[in-house]
């Protein structure tokens, strides 16, 4: 199913995305590595790599633990970024949590802004999530403007694991009740 944008559309990913999926992340490793948690070695950026995190993220919405979309223009069809909102426990307590990722040949572009947009139109109205969390680490001034255009407000900062190293993430809430 596609969720529309004014110039985007976001929609689940499948099996058969695996090649692209697998373009997006060796096009945008170095920013991609640099500001997302978790470690990825070469065997993640393989074709391989690839369809099984795809296989994990279709798992994981079945279990209505993931959701994670393809960012595509509406004219071209052409992926130009992925967001995902998922549900990490922390402390014994279940939260919300969205990342995402721009090309870098479209970043400033606004693209990102209207899927984070719709992607909280989703959580609100299909998944009746009521509070939705992010990070960014501190240096990475386009993601944080997307989440303060977003209406999400700084609430922290947290150490979050960057390919193997700690590092502080300003952290950004959100409370849906507004989300139209």
């Amino acid at each position: 199913m596609k969720y529309e944008a004014e110039r985007i559309y976001i929609r689940a990913w499948t099996l058969e995305d695996a090649t692209l999926l697998q373009e997006f992340q060796m096009g945008n490793r170095e920013e991609i590595e640099r500001t997302s948690a978790g470690h990825r070695d070469e065997a993640f950026y393989s074709l391989d790599g690839q369809t099984r995190l795809i296989e994990t993220w279709l798992e994981l919405r079945k279990e209505g633990k993931r959701h994670s979309f393809g960012i595509f223009l509406k004219d071209t069809d052409e992926l130009v970024g992925e967001i995902s909102l998922f549900q990490i426990e922390l402390n014994g307590a279940a939260k919300w949590v969205i990342g995402y990722a721009t090309d870098r040949q479209h970043h400033g572009k606004g693209y990102m802004s209207e899927a984070l947009k719709r992607v909280l139109q989703y959580a609100k109205h299909e998944m009746s999530i009521t509070h939705v969390e992010a990070g960014a680490v501190p240096d990475n001034i386009g993601s944080i403007r997307v989440l303060l255009k977003a209406g999400f407000q700084e609430s922290g900062t947290h150490d979050v694991p960057i390919q193997g190293v700690m590092k502080k993430h300003t952290m950004f809430t959100i409370s849906l009740t507004d989300v139209e």
